[in-house]
């Protein structure tokens, strides 16, 4: 178990006050203001599946782009730098039987500013309060078997404090419930299921008061944004933020963002964020299944921290209960209604600063000691077809609702008729109980090895991994076969957001003698004897390409090979056959390293010209290789003047791209570069830090281990 320091999110959000509010005027004007220090200090964000989405241990979700680049809000694809949501956060509303007042609690809202510290963090941690993870995955150093997912995150908070429980400082206008929640947040790598989050909410009424009309729902500041062309804290802010459009899926209980304009750096990213409501425990009042829980679900959005001009239905709510002296609604009654038919279709179709809530209820009566649980799902999806991402399609909407559908089904688990009641024949792992948040599983992913040479690339793979899989609901060995993914040669920045999500299939393999594939069988892939490697203890049995067929790879050019098994799924529970995570390796062809006194040392393109075919845009993205180089050597880069350019130390069991720009965007935050070993690449940088300019330049290469040194010139052409 790791030694974990004491985390107190409410003690971060409250210990630097005095210093950042004299010093700022929005927290969206910059990283340094409450956006700064809305997390624990751990950190905890979704590394497995798709989405890196950051949870915290008071009831929000994203991090205000606090820690961008480093750490995601909510990004798709992970790694991307395509962000969703700027912050989210859990609300409950009741009546409280002992006053009659109308009081809601909330994670978050657009509420608190400089002017109004904390206000709207209405859920507190406690002292020693942390979040802790879990894992379903056997080789997970978090593995327990009461995982849910191959990433579980927990936490517990209440609303309790009107007073932070670190500092003693007041949370403005704060009056409690008596409530505390258990969240727990699940993820998944499989294919079919990386695109979505699950967050469980259970509400426990921990005062003596009785609790009536109850509601929860989720409130959403959704800002989707290709941060690799708009900043997060862009000046002025509007450059940022205000560019989204909205709309509500009725039928599917899920309300969806998008970016609209893309303005001031175009494209648009082309995505959907959508959340939904996947079910409660016990239904609201007057629902008997998951099917018609549409009838007491609710859609809200205003915009953000307005109190003024004519759309009244569209100011934001400042107050729990009754209505503002501008007749907005107030936050009890968002939650018990949704905005008009006709606001929200003017969602869908202009770029607005609008925040959302999704809600649920009214719940029967919360008695002391009570509890209910209310589960949403975070759902990301790339729009689908062509039609400019401005419009919102249904046919735009596909791919969005196909992975609200998995979501759903990965929340129904063994509850087919979604009745919230163990019916004949649903309990497939015979504990004699309803279990949500089970998923049919693929085989475990192959374990994968790249060997990288000139012109050449080789994968192998083990078998033991895959083909040995018990999946828990057919309690079944069922995998069926492989299949191979490569990218295209320059495909790595000329879509480097979608890259993962492009990969052409080059190669499939299976079980032959029944119905499913190909039945092409493992013989031109499989080894006659395992290969093994080095400081590598896995038996590789299968290689790609097969032995024999000669695949030409292009020198210096990025390659991304994914290797995945897939099963034959199980007709009888109408489960379609499920692939893997896909295992991949980002490869580098080029020379190996040699020390041979009759290889020549070059650069290569020779000359070179600004805007070279693999460049990106601007200076730093550029790059130039040197090759044939020795397994340890000093590259020294010169003028005809003889002053010295750049220096650069060559490691071929270590070197990964990771010291210029171009790869540090281009590969990607999730596979290292991996290369041949004799060469190197440079961005054309000086060390002191300027872009070098036309000209010929000099370079010489010292052994490490020879010391013999070889020299040779390119030219630059600008």
């Amino acid at each position: 178990m790791r030694l974990r320091f004491i985390r107190v999110a409410s003690l971060l959000f409250w210990c630097v006050l005095g210093f950042l509010f004299n010093s700022i005027g929005d927290e969206r004007d910059g990283p340094f203001g409450i956006s700064g220090i809305l997390d624990d200090t751990d950190r905890h964000y979704t590394t497995v599946g798709n989405i890196g989405l950051t949870v915290s241990n008071f009831g929000t979700v994203g991090t205000r782009n606090a820690y961008w680049p480093q750490q995601p809000s909510c990004e798709y694809p992970r790694g991307s730098r395509i962000e969703h949501i700027y912050q989210g956060g859990l609300w409950v509303g009741v009546v409280s039987r002992n006053t009659g007042q109308q009081l809601v609690s909330t994670g978050a809202t657009d509420q608190a500013s400089a002017s109004r510290i904390g206000q709207g963090y209405e859920l507190t941690s406690e002292l020693g309060g942390d979040v802790t993870e879990r894992s379903s995955l056997p080789e997970s150093q978090f593995f327990e078997e009461s995982a849910i997912s191959h990433q579980d995150f927990l936490t517990d908070y209440s609303d309790k404090n009107r007073r932070n429980p670190a500092t003693g400082d007041t949370i403005p206008e704060h009056t409690p419930i008596g409530i505390s929640i258990h969240q727990e947040s699940y993820a998944w790598n499989f294919p079919f299921a990386d695109y979505f989050v699950i967050l469980n909410y259970t509400i426990y009424n921990t005062s003596a008061d009785t609790l009536d009309s109850v509601y929860v729902g989720f409130w959403n500041n959704a800002v989707i944004r290709n941060t690799n062309r708009v900043v997060p804290f862009a000046t002025p802010s509007t450059s940022y933020f205000g560019h989204g459009a909205n709309g509500y899926l009725d039928t599917t209980r899920m309300m969806y963002s998008f970016d609209f304009d893309g303005i001031p750096s175009p494209p648009p990213a082309d995505s959907y964020l959508g959340i939904k409501l996947l079910g409660s425990r016990p239904f609201p009042r007057g629902v008997d299944s998951v099917g018609n829980l549409t009838t007491r679900t609710y859609y809200n959005a205003w915009r953000f921290r307005e109190a003024g001009g004519a759309e009244v239905h569209y100011h934001s709510p400042i107050d729990d209960a009754g209505f503002s002296p501008t007749g907005a609604r107030s936050r009890y009654d968002r939650m018990a209604s949704s905005l008009a038919p006709q606001h929200i279709a003017q969602l869908r179709t202009r770029a607005d600063n609008m925040t959302t809530l999704l809600s649920t209820g009214p719940f029967e009566t919360l008695y002391p000691g009570d509890s209910l649980q209310v589960v949403f799902g975070v759902i990301c999806a790339r729009k689908f077809g062509t039609a400019h991402a401005s419009t919102d399609t249904r046919e735009q909407r596909k791919t969005l609702v196909t992975n609200a559908g998995f979501a759903q089904q990965a929340y129904d688990g063994e509850d087919v008729n979604g009745n919230n009641v163990l019916d004949p024949g649903e309990d497939l792992n015979g504990n004699g109980k309803l279990d949500h948040f089970q998923l049919p599983q693929p085989p475990r992913p192959p374990k994968v090895r790249a060997e990288v040479e000139n012109q050449k690339v080789t994968i192998y793979w083990d078998k033991a991994n895959s083909e040995f899989s018990l999946d828990p609901i057919t309690r079944e060995f069922d995998f069926e076969g492989y299949r191979v993914f490569r990218s295209n040669p320059g495909s790595d920045f000329t879509s480097p957001e979608d890259l993962l999500l492009t990969l052409t299939l080059v190669g499939e393999f299976d079980v032959p003698g029944n119905s499913l594939g190909y039945n092409t069988g493992f013989s031109a892939i499989a080894l006659p004897q395992a290969r093994e490697f080095p400081a590598d203890t896995i038996k590789y049995w299968y290689r790609f390409p097969p032995e024999g067929l000669e695949v030409t790879h292009l020198n210096g050019w990025q390659y991304l090979y994914g290797v995945a098994a897939f099963d034959r799924g199980d007709s009888v529970n109408g489960i379609t056959p499920l692939q893997s995570k896909m295992e991949t390796r980002r490869v580098i062809p080029g020379t190996s390293p040699t020390s041979s006194g009759d290889a020549r040392i070059g650069v290569y393109p020779n000359p070179y010209y600004v805007n070279a075919v693999w460049d990106g845009a601007g200076e730093r993205n550029r790059k130039v290789y040197f090759y044939n180089l020795p397994q340890r050597c000093e590259i020294r880069i010169y003028t005809l003047a003889g002053d010295i350019v750049a220096d650069m130390m060559h490691d071929a069991a270590s070197y990964d791209g990771s010291n210029i720009d171009w790869f540090r965007r281009f590969s990607g935050q999730q596979t290292l570069a991996q290369f041949a070993g004799g060469e190197h690449a440079w961005d054309l940088i000086t060390k002191f830090d300027q872009a070098i300019a036309t000209g010929l330049y000099l370079f010489s290469v010292r052994d490490s281990d020879s010391g013999e040194i070889k020299t040779g010139k390119f030219l630059v052409i600008k």
